[in-house]
């Protein structure tokens, strides 16, 4: 019997071996160890490997969700013991039922607890510069897949990995390409001179609360919202200059939805996580420094009941080392690099600094998060049913729903509010008859969104007023100013109305799947025209469609409401117009007569839209929903603008968000504006930020004689900004008629001492002013046709943007009033914006500038402001014609 029982450990033994030798190794795939310097695995390589480890290993199991912006795979690879993975329906079920509640009783939930696995989501390389992670995660499966050592074998047989090797695995391409291209070169690390999503650059990670990108709704519908993670792994680099890696504890303040227990188990794992790096002696490991738990804009699973491990490490040049000396090490928020502290207790005495170190370094934090989620298993996961709980039983005080009435004056936006929180996993329920909430009479097909539900911490993040605190940065010290942006109340960027309702009520309704808009209808027959009102952003969406099938159309300026769209009857119009009602949710009138007055004849807008090569994330969101909305378009680089001509080929160039300095001189070196990896550089290289304050990471040049490694060259094509020849094409673009639109920052290459429209913000004491994302009031001229279909009072959201002293050779379009105008978040200095304007006007030559102060489509969120920005595009190629014009028409002349 011996003999056989040693026998058949030997055979296990002998069996154990040869499957872990039959198992591809990184180094075998790719030819190169993951982390070495200037090796980097593109994402064909890498879906081919997790592909193969699939097939080789009972441990792994690979899943296509979907497919990116640009069509290739976005993956999720689940790592766990073969018997877990062969009974994954169980484990959604318990995770499924432990997430609410109120389907499972404290009983059932222990028994559950007990059977249950804890949930790691892991997510790479959302920003595509920050390489290291989408290299280092290969190298956690491979290790997942074949080693047996005790730690690994409690790590498999208590926790469920699902990892997204890559949350943009088109940027991952871009980039890899791109660094590969200039191997070699004076070029080499270089940041790519355009946005690494295809639409949002490093702004995919700012997508958490409105789910407009496919990356994001795979990851949330397909990964988040399916298995409910207990713990979230979240995987991100910083600049060079910064700690070696942050973890959590996050810095104040933090989202006061997010439940007081799932803080302390992010600041217990965070901490225990710091810990165990520093026992591999390991050096520069901040807590506490730099980064705050408030927008859900970056953090999605906090407000879902899990806990979310964010990892900043110290870049290099993409896979190019970099020496950083002791003395450029930088500070933030809560530390200084070079100086130790409580949070910050051993700080990496500068040198050398590999990809291996950060792939080392990312290693050690997974593998401790995965062993911590082993042990604490049991832990984890009644702590995730216990916040559910609190959840479900809001206490006295908290609002018991929030109501979102049927009367709305853009039903399309409304029904994408309620969308957005159906993505986000929310109940709504809709009135089937009248009600009563807090004393206010509501229509049937009313909305409700009640609080006590499983996620009810987002369903508040989102729909409420935000009152970011003020904190100073020591005792009787300065203002704290915040990492982030500090306002996301969507039902004020949406321009949608939504009560909040303190107490309980009784209603009769109906679960909503999805909602639907208001059916759209041609209400009559005539044999002079339609009407469409212009008060929502469809009715404009329905012009430009309108204006492509060559259909003659005019918005009236005098008489009825000024901006409504008036359409002649014409050869075909009903079916056209019966389509567009169907297609935009619009009610058509069908005119009593024709209009008389004065009128703006409309046609189709020639736009051009700037990319420069210092990429402008704003130039992506603004692709975006020019794309969302079938309005064509044609991009222009520096050298589309040299050449001049511009007025024969556009009616409207559209300048989006930057420095007037990297529109007019070009680039800096930074890969993009935020980039929190990307160290200056380019011909012109000076000092300049890595992302939102210092402690990120930034490098300097002067002291260059200190063993810093310079800054990477950016290729000379990609150098110069528009230039003198650029900036007088469009100067004579807008003598010879055309129309410059320019948005937030870049509005500044217009603004001039002295000048017709001032900045009015130069002079003052920037120590005194920052709202660094603020949702702020303005009040609109409303019959200027840049404001058509605004109401007089309107939400903005602003960012630091320039404010506009108007002289009377220009015009105020929205402008601040006398009381502070914040409606949402958190100013300093906000008195200093009264009186001054917001949007202005210019006439110049025979054309005009029109500049914003903000971003009016602001990361396709800001809905209520859309129509300025769709307004002065058709602006651009409309002209003043009277009525009696169009009264021709019914004859058919």
């Amino acid at each position: 019997m011996k003999r056989v029982t040693a026998l058949l450990v030997f055979l296990v033994g002998i069996g154990a071996a040869t499957a872990q030798q039959a198992i591809t190794s990184p180094e075998s795939a790719f030819g190169f160890k993951l982390g070495a310097d200037r090796k980097l695995a593109d994402w064909n390589q890498l879906t081919a490997y997790y592909k193969k480890l699939s097939t080789e290993s009972h441990r792994i199991r690979y899943e296509e969700l979907g497919k990116s912006t640009e069509g290739r795979p976005f993956i999720a690879v689940t790592i766990s013991a073969p018997e877990n993975l062969a009974h994954l329906d169980h484990y959604l079920d318990i995770q499924r039922r432990l997430s609410d509640p109120r389907i499972t009783t404290p009983e059932e939930a222990k028994t559950l607890i007990a059977e249950g696995k804890t949930i790691i989501a892991v997510t790479a390389n959302i920003h595509s510069t920050e390489i290291a992670s989408s290299q280092s995660v290969a190298q956690f499966a491979y290790e997942l897949a074949t080693e047996n050592t005790p730690r690994i074998q409690s790590i498999l047989h208590n926790v469920i990995i699902v990892l997204v090797p890559s949350q943009n695995p088109d940027g991952e391409q871009l980039v890899v390409d791109w660094y590969k291209k200039y191997l070699g070169t004076p070029y080499e690390g270089a940041q790519p001179p355009v946005i690494w999503h295809h639409y949002t650059g490093h702004d995919d990670n700012r997508d958490w609360e409105t789910f407009t990108q496919v990356e994001t709704r795979l990851t949330v519908e397909k990964v988040l919202n399916r298995w409910h993670p207990e713990i979230l792994y979240d995987m991100h680099q910083q600049g060079e200059n910064a700690a070696r890696i942050y973890l959590p504890p996050f810095v104040d303040p933090f989202d006061p939805n997010i439940d007081p227990l799932l803080i302390s188990s992010i600041n217990s794992l965070g901490s225990n996580t710091a810990l165990e790096i520093a026992q591999t002696g390991k050096t520069g490991v901040l807590s506490y420094g730099v980064y705050d738990f408030w927008s859900p804009l970056r953090d999605y699973i906090s407000l879902h009941n899990g806990l979310r491990i964010l990892t900043e490490s110290a870049s290099v040049n993409i896979a190019t080392p970099v020496n950083t000396p002791f003395e450029r090490l930088g500070r933030g928020i809560g530390y200084d690099a070079k100086v130790a502290a409580w949070n910050f207790p051993n700080p990496w005495k500068g040198g050398w600094w590999h990809l291996s170190d950060i792939v080392d370094y990312q290693h050690d934090a997974f593998f401790s998060i995965a062993y911590n989620a082993a042990v604490f298993r049991e832990r984890y996961l009644t702590n995730f049913y216990t916040i559910g709980q609190h959840a479900v039983n809001r206490t006295s005080g908290q609002p018991y729903a929030w109501v979102i009435p049927a009367e709305q004056a853009d039903p399309v936006v409304t029904a994408r509010l309620v969308n957005t929180l159906r993505i986000a996993d929310i109940e709504v329920q809709r009135a089937t008859a009248p009600f009563t909430a807090n004393g206010q009479q509501f229509a049937a097909g009313s909305y409700i969104v009640p609080l006590g539900q499983p996620f009810g911490a987002f369903v508040k993040t989102v729909l409420e007023i935000q009152h970011y605190p003020n904190i100073a940065e020591y005792p009787g010290g300065p203002l704290q100013r915040p990492y982030d942006v500090t306002a996301q109340t969507l039902p004020l960027l949406f321009g949608v109305n939504a009560v909040e309702v303190k107490d309980k009520f009784d209603a009769s309704s109906e679960p909503v799947t999805t909602a639907k808009p208001t059916a759209g209808r041609v209400e009559g027959q005539s044999p002079t025209g339609y009407l469409i009102a212009d008060n929502t952003n469809s009715s404009l969406y329905a012009l430009f469609a309108l204006l492509a099938q060559d259909v003659k159309a005019y918005r009236l300026t005098s008489g009825a409401a000024p901006g409504t769209i008036y359409i002649p009857t014409q050869p075909g119009i009903e079916a056209k117009l019966s389509k567009l009602a169907a297609d935009f949710s619009l009610v058509i009138k069908a005119a009593p007569a024709v209009p008389t007055g004065s009128a703006l004849a409309v046609h189709l807008p020639r736009v051009g839209l700037y990319q420069s090569w210092v990429p402008s994330m704003d130039e992506g969101w603004t692709r975006f929903i020019f794309d969302q909305n079938h309005i064509p378009y044609t991009r222009l680089v520096d050298a589309d603008i040299r050449k001049g001509g511009l007025d024969q080929r556009f009616d409207v160039i559209v300048l989006p968000d930057n420095s007037a300095r990297a529109i007019t001189s070009g680039s800096r070196g930074f890969g993009e504006g935020e980039s929190p990896a990307a160290p200056p550089t380019g011909n012109n290289a000076q000092a300049g930020a890595g992302g939102r304050g210092e402690g990120r990471g930034r490098r300097s040049v002067a002291n260059a004689n200190d063993g810093a490694t310079p800054p990477p060259q950016t290729p000379p094509e990609f150098t110069g900004g528009l230039g003198p020849d650029g900036v007088s094409a469009l100067e004579a673009f807008t003598n010879n008629g055309g129309t410059i639109v320019a948005l937030n920052h870049a509005s500044e290459v217009y603004t001039k001492k002295g000048g017709a429209i001032e900045n009015g913000l130069d002079s003052i004491d920037r120590h005194k002013f920052y709202i660094p994302g603020s949702i702020l009031q303005v009040s609109v001229e409303t019959n200027n046709p840049i404001a058509f279909g605004s109401t007089p009072s309107v939400p903005i959201f602003y960012e630091n943007g320039p404010v506009f002293h108007v002289s009377s050779d220009a015009q105020s379009i929205a402008s601040f009033g006398t009381e502070t105008p914040l409606l949402s978040g958190w100013v300093q200095g906000g008195e200093l914006l009264k009186g001054n304007s917001i949007i202005a006007q210019q006439n110049v030559g025979k054309g005009h500038i029109i500049l914003f102060g903000f971003r009016p489509q602001y990361r396709a969120i800001s809905e209520v402001t859309y129509k300025f920005l769709f307004n002065a595009l058709l602006y651009s190629s409309s002209k003043d014609v009277s009525l009696a014009e169009a009264a021709d028409l019914k004859e058919g002349n």
